[in-house]
């Protein structure tokens, strides 16, 4: 018996169970191919981003520079015996005024102890030019056991370069500064901004002016000296904006240390050897130089390059940095 002519093209119309199986291996198939394009599409977005924010801050050291003759310093007014009585000075407070961050800057009682409600709150607020949209490790821009915080505090994905000499893990660093001899990279520095603070004492003043840099005293010129790089809070426990002492790293441990080869959160406690540059972008990290252009310095870079790109007045010839 034939069935009725619009029954038969009914049933001719219908996908059998193989080729819808077919089509769906093959939107699966095309969805794998366009994963990886979305994905490099939306990282080279967040580190457009970064680089916004490198460039943010390196115009913002030149407006502080035209304002006070020389580039923000880190330093700590007052000795400490903890958080409770706590008070530091670091340049990225220095800068809120030239980011747009003016009011939080007015909150501020320089000088002061972070026990201060105004100064606990400025401390605990964070700033999204401070923040690389790439780090998917940073809770909202807030993480708990920070360096001589006693808490949580608003972290920052960027920090200042003090220079090439960090003896703490690469014995006999040469210190362009302050001689060979001198092993802490951090208090006596040879790159733009030092952090001028140890143990529990105030700064040393003399120290301090002597880390204390301007565009006359950068020999090794703007364009071939970093003023910022990145960082990973989750990494390092001495990273936070607030404090002086967390706000800058050394070229001396090479990019992404260790990245990819070890747990590094496993090594946020360890001071010695976290004190380097850090990023999640693939393959490396972006730089604000001195002049206030960004780099994306790759992972590969030569370490003698490297670091001949963090010191203010080393004279080494970088040649074609990247």
């Amino acid at each position: 018996m034939r069935l009725p002519f619009a029954l038969q093209r009914s049933r001719h119309a219908a996908f059998t169970l193989v080729e819808l199986l077919v089509v769906i291996a093959i939107i699966g198939v095309l969805v794998a191919l366009l994963l990886p394009a979305v994905q490099a599409a939306r990282e080279a977005a967040r580190r457009s981003q970064c680089s916004n924010n490198l460039r943010q801050m390196g115009l913002a050291l030149h407006n502080y520079h035209d304002t006070h003759l020389a580039f923000p310093i880190n330093y700590r007014p007052k000795g400490t015996t903890g958080a409770s009585d706590y008070a530091t000075w670091s340049w990225m407070q220095g800068i809120l005024p030239y980011i747009e961050q003016a009011n939080l800057f007015n909150q501020l009682s320089p000088s002061e102890r972070m026990s201060l409600p105004n100064n606990l709150q400025v401390a605990n607020t964070p700033v999204k030019t401070f923040l690389c949209p790439s780090d998917g490790l940073t809770r909202g821009g807030m993480m708990s056991g920070r360096s001589d915080s006693g808490g949580t505090k608003a972290v920052q994905n960027y920090k200042a370069s003090c220079g090439a000499a960090w003896n703490w893990a690469f014995i006999n660093m040469n210190n362009v500064r302050w001689g060979s001899t001198e092993s802490n990279g951090l208090t006596k520095c040879d790159g733009l901004i030092c952090s001028n603070s140890q143990g529990t004492p105030p700064s040393d003043m003399g120290w301090v002016a002597k880390n204390m840099t301007r565009f006359a005293t950068i020999s090794d010129g703007t364009s071939n000296t970093f003023a910022i790089g990145e960082a990973i809070p989750a990494w390092s426990a001495w990273t936070w904006w607030y404090n002086q002492n967390a706000a800058v790293a050394t070229c001396a441990l090479p990019l992404n240390y260790k990245r990819g080869l070890e747990k590094l959160e496993d090594n946020v406690s360890n001071w010695n050897r976290n004190y380097g540059f850090y990023s999640l972008h693939p393959s490396g990290a972006n730089f604000g130089m001195t002049d206030a252009s960004v780099r994306f310095v790759p992972d590969n870079i030569d370490l003698n390059l490297y670091r001949a790109l963090a010191t203010t007045e080393g004279g080494e010839s970088v040649g074609s940095a990247p």
